[in-house]
């Protein structure tokens, strides 16, 4: 016969609660004895946040990692030249097919005579604009004896791109004589050496030479008529003109 125990046993990680809306609650017996004894163990603190070392850098690597910088810097300098360069050129070609098909147009469009215009070493009203610079220039219709005047404002070439001097030649390219043109709020009459459209869109027949060689730029500078080129290129963009339909071909050619 099973005796009564008035005082059972009870586990010791559960209590139970008599009180109102009474629920079972586990409790830690570590944590628990370790109160009522008011006794700190490590199983009743809160866990320290983990400590760290400082970083840095030694002197040897720092002498590394300048030394890798300067390396890529002497390796990738000069192929961002060359990028920039090739842009250049490929705005320049995209500038100088754009005038002189302008001039072409504005030649049919008018019925009289239109050409682009380079200033070379004679022009005397801004040094800037020698062999760097062109604009569109027109006659008037119903008096092409009077000064052509500027299509729009001038063109000028990207930074380090120049026309070749030899190409802008009287003997490559005829003159156009009685041209006003504007430097800022200046105006002043002068000639230039030019590609002249006459109403049908070809070459002028009544200027000689017919600039069928075309019209050739570089990398680089000029300093008085001697063209000082950045790069190793053997052929130079440069654009040319069939003369009866006065249509551009742009092409790679020799330095002229």
């Amino acid at each position: 016969m099973t005796s009564f125990n008035p005082f059972p046993i009870q586990h010791p990680r559960v209590s139970v609660s008599r009180n109102r809306g009474a629920k079972f609650k586990i409790k830690n017996p570590r944590v628990s004895a370790s109160r009522e004894r008011g006794i700190l163990t490590p199983f009743s603190l809160n866990p320290l946040p983990p400590r760290y070392c400082a970083a840095a850098f030694t002197l040897v690597e720092l002498l590394a990692v300048i030394g890798i910088m300067g390396l890529l810097a002497a390796v990738g300098v000069p192929a961002l030249k060359g990028l920039t360069g090739s842009g250049g050129r490929k705005q320049a070609l995209s500038q100088l097919m754009g005038a002189l098909e302008i001039a072409r147009n504005t030649a049919i469009s008018t019925g009289t005579n239109a050409a682009v215009i380079f200033p070379d070493s004679t022009f005397a009203s801004g040094e800037a604009y020698k062999y760097r610079s062109m604009a569109v220039v027109a006659w008037n219709a119903t008096n092409p004896a009077t000064a052509a005047t500027m299509v729009g404002s001038w063109i000028v070439l990207p930074q380090g791109i120049a026309f070749f001097p030899n190409s802008l030649k009287s003997a490559y390219l005829p003159t156009a004589t009685n041209v006003s043109v504007r430097i800022l709020t200046a105006s002043s009459t002068a000639s230039f050496p030019g590609i002249v459209f006459q109403s049908d869109g070809g070459l002028s027949e009544d200027l000689s030479p017919k600039p069928t060689n075309g019209i050739s730029f570089f990398e680089g500078t000029v300093t008085g008529t001697t063209p000082n080129t950045n790069s190793k290129m053997t052929n130079f963009e440069t654009v040319r003109l069939t003369r009866y339909t006065g249509r551009t071909i742009p092409t790679l050619a020799p330095a002229p």
